[in-house]
């Protein structure tokens, strides 16, 4: 049941403070944090990685979020007090009675410690839980194409069941992400992501990526004769130049 998020921050005051700082490195222990990203990026820098070194250094200057995302604020040890709140337009977080939060250039991983930090402006006790969600195409062969919201920290296997699974004539060796149209990780670096059960935030993705299963080749019975045909004449030929 969601509660105003007006209900959430009035009750805050009534939370404990005394475990925020082990509270906030709980909450964001599976998401990316600034000094790993940057050395992820050097590495991929010195690698000569161009494609996944711009992908770090952008997510690094203009952070994780997008106008139109979507966070679930909760408070702190009740979990039957939370909200949702939609990023609005220049990428600015709407608070009631306060003034909005600025998300240019912040990280999933900082989100909770700087709305925790921005509340304690107007609230004696603000130790709440802030979970971003991220929203992704499903396209191809998969049971319900379309967009879905999920938390950063989900599989990209969880994110194909969400959207009813890979159809019959899926390719899971075939699956590629792409942004703008461009793709930004292809079928052998999706297919590592997938057996090593990388999260979408450790893959660097943001609202409005894709994620394109595509089906698997079907070759007739006259391709394969076909192909068999110009091998054997390949070798006929050969031996009669020999």
């Amino acid at each position: 049941m969601l509660t105003p998020l007006l209900v959430v921050l009035a009750l805050l005051s009534a939370s404990r403070a005394g475990a925020q700082a082990g509270r906030l490195a709980d909450l964001s222990r599976d998401l990316e944090s600034r000094p790993s990203l940057e050395a992820e990026a050097r590495t991929a820098e010195a690698q000569h990685r161009t494609s996944e070194a711009w992908l770090l250094r952008t997510r690094l200057q203009k952070g994780d979020f997008q106008d139109g995302d979507r966070i679930v604020v909760m408070l702190q040890g009740n979990p039957q007090m939370m909200d949702t709140v939609v990023v609005r337009a220049g990428r600015m977080l709407p608070l009631p009675r306060m003034a909005d939060l600025p998300l240019e250039g912040v990280l999933r991983s900082e989100l909770t410690a700087r709305l925790t930090s921005h509340l304690a402006k107007y609230l004696r006790d603000s130790t709440v839980r802030a979970t971003p969600l991220v929203r992704l195409a499903v396209l191809g062969q998969v049971g319900r194409p379309g967009y879905y919201y999920t938390a950063a920290d989900v599989l990209i296997s969880d994110v194909i069941m969400k959207a009813g699974g890979p159809s019959p004539n899926a390719d899971l060796n075939n699956m590629v992400i792409r942004r703008s149209g461009d793709v930004i990780w292809d079928a052998q670096a999706t297919r590592t992501a997938l057996s090593d059960g990388l999260s979408l935030d450790r893959l660097h993705l943001r609202a409005g990526d894709e994620l394109l299963l595509n089906e698997q080749e079907h070759r007739s019975l006259a391709t394969y004769w076909q192909a068999a045909v110009t091998v054997l004449t390949l070798g006929f030929t050969l031996f009669r130049l020999r």
